[in-house]
């Protein structure tokens, strides 16, 4: 093989392998956890910037209230959300911040775990005059919305820490057309339906906005730069090959000629 091909290959292969390594959200799944997937992931996509408090007005408020705003690392699923360009995921996204930031404002040990009930399951509707939508999502997503029992603020060996970087949201990821444009005319309700009972919350939809929108993006994506850098090792490489052709035929034609003087000077 020539240096030349050597080298456009190697380079290829480099770039195909920098991208498995460094591409996107990417993860170790262990699926015999008895109750839950897990997954540690790299976030690639998204950085979080959490402001001190989010000043926030209704729209039928005199005042801007302050929201209480987590600072620490987001879990996986806030990236899953972030980043899934889902119809509802930036929206869940905010609703998964400000549930973590309501969480860890509270005065008790425990508020960070979820008691996950059977035959529970929990919906997000966003609705105005002309628009109607809905979504399930994990019902820990919305923890802090719900009336605890008192011994929901002892220590429970099976409930959910919502703050684990390992809990998976896959199979509620829906990737479906662009994201939902929000705007102030909107309410965000959520559903809590468990055997015998309803939970009900209703927010305005631009405050799971100013939530999410804490989450910046960083970096070009994978699938912006793998294509553009195959791209350009492809155009170096055929440069390279018609190069050398043109510069060979221009010194075949010497060739002759010299072998005839090299044989008249002999003679």
């Amino acid at each position: 093989m020539k240096p030349l091909h050597f080298t456009a290959v190697f380079s290829l292969t480099l770039v195909l392998s920098s991208a498995k390594i460094s591409g996107g959200p990417r993860g170790r799944f262990d699926n015999n956890h008895k109750k839950n997937h897990h997954v540690t992931a790299h976030h690639a996509h998204f950085s979080y910037h959490p402001p001190t408090v989010i000043h926030f007005m209704c729209r039928h408020c005199s005042n801007f209230a302050p929201y209480p705003v987590f600072h620490g690392v987001p879990p996986t699923y806030v990236y899953k959300y972030r980043e899934s360009n889902g119809k509802f995921g930036y929206l869940l996204s905010g609703l998964a911040l400000y549930n973590l930031g309501r969480a860890s404002s509270e005065h008790w040990e425990y508020t960070h775990f979820y008691s996950v009930q059977r035959n529970e399951n929990c919906s997000l509707q966003v609705t105005d005059k002309k628009h109607f939508d809905e979504i399930v999502f994990p019902c820990f997503m919305m923890s802090s919305f719900m009336d605890r029992s008192p011994e929901s603020h002892f220590p429970n060996p099976d409930a959910l820490d919502i703050t684990s970087p390992q809990i998976d949201v896959r199979p509620f990821i829906l990737y479906n057309g662009s994201s939902i444009q929000v705007t102030r005319d909107q309410e965000c309700i959520l559903w809590h339906n468990s055997t015998g009972f309803k939970d009900k919350s209703v927010m305005p939809c631009a405050l799971l906005k100013e939530y999410a929108e804490t989450m910046k993006p960083s970096g070009i994506p994978v699938y912006v730069w793998l294509p553009l850098t195959v791209g350009t090792v492809i155009t170096i490489y055929v440069l390279c090959q018609c190069c050398c052709k043109s510069q060979a035929r221009k010194d075949d034609p010497l060739k002759p000629a010299l072998i005839r003087f090299n044989s008249h000077y002999y003679y």
